[in-house]
């Protein structure tokens, strides 16, 4: 059996991190932009209604992703943005009642 030159396996395992060191930076910068459930043909992949999803076309069942490059996670799984706009309208009403009353 051959000696492990540990100079060697030192400078591989440097170059396999730099490979991977630079993957993970490229991955990091289109997390902030692009959807993660976003496939290289632009369909949606998210097993879940997402609202960044288009009608498909007739004859694909897949969806288009509409995703347009700023993106926002929290719109993207309201199941109801109805229900969260009266919510929010509600909280905001509350807010000001009660601050009303502690000024009297």
């Amino acid at each position: 059996m051959s000696k492990v030159d540990r100079k060697e396996i030192d400078k591989r395992m440097a170059r396999i991190s730099d490979i991977f060191s630079e993957m993970v930076a490229h991955a990091e910068s289109l997390s902030r932009t692009r959807c993660p459930y976003r496939d290289r043909f632009d369909h949606c992949t998210a097993e879940f209604r997402c609202r960044n999803q288009n009608p498909p076309a007739a004859e694909d069942a897949r969806h288009p992703c509409g995703h347009d490059g700023d993106f926002d996670y929290r719109s993207a799984w309201e199941s109801q943005p109805l229900a969260h706009e009266r919510a929010k309208k509600k909280v905001t009403k509350i807010r000001r009642d009660a601050t009303r009353r502690r000024n009297q």
